[in-house]
């Protein structure tokens, strides 16, 4: 294979520079200065390599205190994260080194730094955020007019405007940058500028000026041998090849950007595959293939948006702890003015009575008048600071208030952003497949049971993100009742036994003809059905879900025996605490880990007990206890009813 003149003098080059570094074994600042420009070299071809000569140049220069060598250091791991689509710990990285460079004060450091930040911000889809740090960059460099600096900016300013929606400001600073890079024949820079503009041409629907741009791109990633461009370059020419019907090349293409990818393990770049190839699908009238395509690149989006989402719920935090601990300040300050100004108080004091010491004979009446006005301020006082007093504890009052508020806040937003978007995500799917006529209503109808599945399961979630958020923030009464349990349990076990059917699960129950506790039904209903539910969910198909009940005097003991997988040891202590926890089930059936531990709170409010027994793989049972009602009668006469469901056939059986 022949190798571009580019490529063969940028070779040499490059082993030019490592025969140094070989020769080079002192661990002094020139071995940190070849480690960080070879770091910077490869961060494109070998993220490995160049994350290994990146970590050494930063020990050498912490040892050393060199603050020029740890800066660039930073800066090369921070652009090794970028080639992973590791955002987070790729700004944490390059806002470190920035921090530095402010030390030293150098113009070209801080421009090539700011320019980092807010590119990293645009790609967290923060484009105005990223245009303050990007216009400081511009102005730097213009200072000093540094021409390829100067190009890098303005295509990353272009970018930012992309993500603004903003395509004609967008093109101009492109076209600004694409002038100066032709100028310089700066080929590697092109390459950037030439996809940003090629995305343009797509989202203006311009496919044949979107292809022609984005073959450049790859042209220039390839000959600069920039894996990561290569890799953004193949999804672009895929997804337009797809748009413009030639499909045989968008395959070619969407199968090397995998190739290349599963080398990078870019969690970003496989999100746009799973997207392009359902749209690759949709166009080869493939419509089961693009359903499940579909669904991975929706699940990766709510992974990658719950990233975004706790990044936001971080920055929330931070403002939160910021405002508090400045309130904090603030009731400290005034406290101590006040304890300032009583003992100011009683100086004077102290001073006025020497001077009505030594006049004692002569005003004996007004010295008692005015010791009178003395203990009269000594009261005020007093009363004063326990004034101070109450109003600090109604201030730590509402501060844990409101800790607790943003806490149910920071739960429910969990819950929405990824439990509840999943099942939402898919059947929008479908019915984009079935709305265009993609998909007929043979095809949907093989989908239906796992839909309604997870959405009934969506709509348990709900129910208990509710009923849990009204417990944690205004409280829940019980509304305690007699009531035969029995009967509650059948009229929702119509309901389980369907999703126990779709899983080929046996569900049956073997209660007594009339069980009368005393306890508020509704919550009693939500503890049956998070209980029941819960083994169902744990339950893989053939299995078998039993509900009993033993009685004595003075209580009603309810257990859910399941022969599922079983809770793994070391996750048994987290089961009722106060650590919402939440794994799949054996059909990836999801949940928000709040169902137990309301199930616990529900049962000890009315007066019973709960607890369960676990062994891995081969089962659970979940047992819980009532008080039994004045109206229960333990000695009438019992039989026992099981109702259950053959895991094919679906048919009901009544055993007496």
């Amino acid at each position: 294979m022949l190798l571009s003149p580019a490529i063969v003098a940028q070779q040499a080059m490059n082993d030019s520079l490592l025969t140094s570094l070989q020769s080079h074994i002192k661990r002094d600042t020139a071995r940190v200065n070849l480690l960080n420009h070879i770091s910077r070299i490869y961060f494109t071809r070998d993220a490995v390599l160049a994350a290994r000569y990146g970590e050494e140049a930063l020990l050498i220069s912490d040892s050393l205190k060199y603050t020029n060598g740890k800066i660039w250091a930073l800066r090369n791991l921070a652009l090794v994260e970028n080639t992973k689509g590791h955002l987070d710990q790729q700004m944490q990285l390059t806002l470190n080194a920035l921090k530095l460079a402010e030390t030293t004060g150098d113009p070209y450091t801080l421009g090539v730094l700011n320019n980092d930040v807010g590119n990293i911000f645009t790609e967290l889809n923060s484009p105005r955020d990223a245009l303050v740090y990007l216009k400081t960059s511009l102005n730097i460099k213009l200072k000093r007019n540094e021409k390829t600096e100067i190009g890098k900016t303005l295509n990353n300013i272009g970018s930012a405007y992309i993500s603004l929606r903003m395509h004609d400001s967008a093109m101009y600073f492109l076209q600004k940058a694409e002038k100066i890079k032709l100028e310089l024949n700066d080929r590697r820079g092109l390459a950037y500028t030439y996809e940003n503009m090629g995305i343009i041409s797509m989202l203006q629907a311009n496919y044949n000026e979107a292809l022609r741009y984005h073959l450049l791109s790859f042209a220039y990633y390839k000959e600069a041998d920039n894996l990561p461009g290569v890799v953004k370059a193949s999804l672009n020419l895929a997804e337009v090849q797809t748009m413009l019907g030639d499909l045989k090349g968008a395959e070619k293409n969407l199968s090397n950007a995998q190739t290349l990818n599963d080398k990078l393990g870019n969690v970003k770049n496989e999100m746009i595959y799973y997207k392009i190839r359902y749209e690759l699908d949709s166009a080869r009238k493939d419509y089961a293939a693009a359903f499940n395509h579909y669904k991975e690149f929706s699940n990766r989006n709510i992974d990658f948006f719950n990233a975004e989402k706790g990044r936001q719920i971080s920055r929330s935090e931070e403002k939160y702890e910021s405002e508090k601990k400045q309130r904090e300040n603030i009731a400290l300050k005034k406290e101590q003015h006040m304890h300032l100004a009583t003992i100011q108080q009683q100086r004077v004091l102290v001073l006025s009575a020497a001077a009505l010491f030594l006049a004692l004979l002569l005003i004996t009446v007004m010295v008692y008048r005015l010791y009178k006005k003395q203990q009269e301020l000594y009261l005020e006082l007093n009363n004063k600071n326990r004034e101070v007093s109450m109003q600090n504890r109604i201030i730590l009052e509402q501060n844990a208030t409101l800790e607790n508020l943003n806490q149910v806040k920071d739960k429910i937003f969990s819950v929405i952003s990824h439990d509840l978007r999943s099942p939402l995500a898919i059947l929008e799917g479908l019915l984009f497949l079935l709305k265009d006529e993609k998909i007929d209503a043979n095809q949907f109808r093989l989908y239906t049971d796992e839909l309604w599945r997870d959405v009934k399961n969506t709509a348990y979630m709900m129910d208990n993100m509710l009923q849990w958020a009204s417990n944690q923030m205004k409280g829940i009464g019980v509304k305690a009742d007699d009531f035969d349990i029995t009967l509650l349990l059948s009229r929702e076990f119509d309901l389980l036994q369907t999703l126990a059917r779709q899983k080929e699960v046996k569900l049956s129950h073997e209660l007594n003809k009339s069980a009368m506790v005393y306890a508020d039904p509704d919550m009693i209903r939500l503890v049956l059905r998070n209980l029941i539910n819960n083994a169902i969910k744990f339950t893989p198909a053939g299995g078998e879900v039993l509900i009993t009940a033993q009685f004595n005097k003075e209580t009603a003991e309810i257990t859910v025996k399941d022969n599922g997988t079983g809770i793994p040891l070391e996750n048994q202590h987290r089961i009722f605490s106060n650590i919402y926890y939440s794994t799949t089930g054996t059909q990836n059936e999801k949940g928000c880990g709040l169902g137990l531990h309301l199930s616990k709170d529900f049962v000890e409010r009315n007066n019973g007990q709960i607890w369960f027994n676990s062994m891995p793989g081969s089962g659970s049972s979940f047992s819980f206890t009532l008080p039994i009602s004045e109206d229960h009668d333990i000695n009438q006469r019992s039989y026992t009813m099981v109702v259950q469901d053959h895991p094919v056939s679906g048919v009901s059986v009544l055993r007496r």
